[in-house]
């Protein structure tokens, strides 16, 4: 007989443990200003990341972005094409994850915070003190930030004319 375990479902999220692995489906944003990408990272921690969240039960993965920039924010952003479809495989803390992740190209306006080597903006989701900087495209910059998923790094610079499937398992 198999092992039954129980799922903890997340509030509205579409995302679930099960045991030790998490499933989640996630919205993000790529925002290029001045040949820089918007990121954010947990303060204290040195992996980076494209801004966004997970998506709630019944919203369509752009109105997350609306929402999630809104929030962190308080600003109003244009949503663009979906340019990559990821799904994601990797162990993080003691959880294995399967992410499915849609990143959408962004309108962000010139009203956003914007600085070419300092933290430029930062917020609390929840209690977590989130910072959000601007970083140079070329993959080098972005392996210097630590940024994830890796799959993306050499992708952001030129980014393609249609959506681009990518199935990703990071090992790191």
């Amino acid at each position: 007989m198999a092992e039954r375990r129980p799922v903890l479902r997340h509030d509205r999220m579409v995302c679930f443990d099960d045991g030790t692995d998490r499933f989640q489906v996630r919205a993000a944003a790529i925002a290029i200003r001045n040949g820089r990408v918007l990121v954010q990272n947990i303060a204290g921690e040195t992996t980076t990341f494209l801004p966004g969240g997970r998506i709630e039960q019944g919203e369509a993965s752009t109105e997350t972005l609306v929402r999630e920039i809104d929030e962190e924010f308080g600003h109003t952003v244009e949503v663009g094409d979906l340019v990559f479809l990821m799904e994601s495989f990797y162990p993080s803390r003691s959880q294995s994850f399967h992410e499915m992740s849609l990143y959408y190209r962004i309108t962000i306006g010139d009203d956003c915070p914007y600085h070419d080597s300092e933290i430029c903006h930062r917020c609390f989701e929840g209690t977590t003190e989130m910072e959000y900087r601007w970083v140079p495209l070329p993959e080098a910059a972005l392996d210097a930030v630590r940024f994830h998923p890796r799959a993306l790094r050499g992708r952001l610079g030129q980014l393609p004319t249609t959506t681009v499937h990518i199935v990703d398992r990071d090992v790191e």
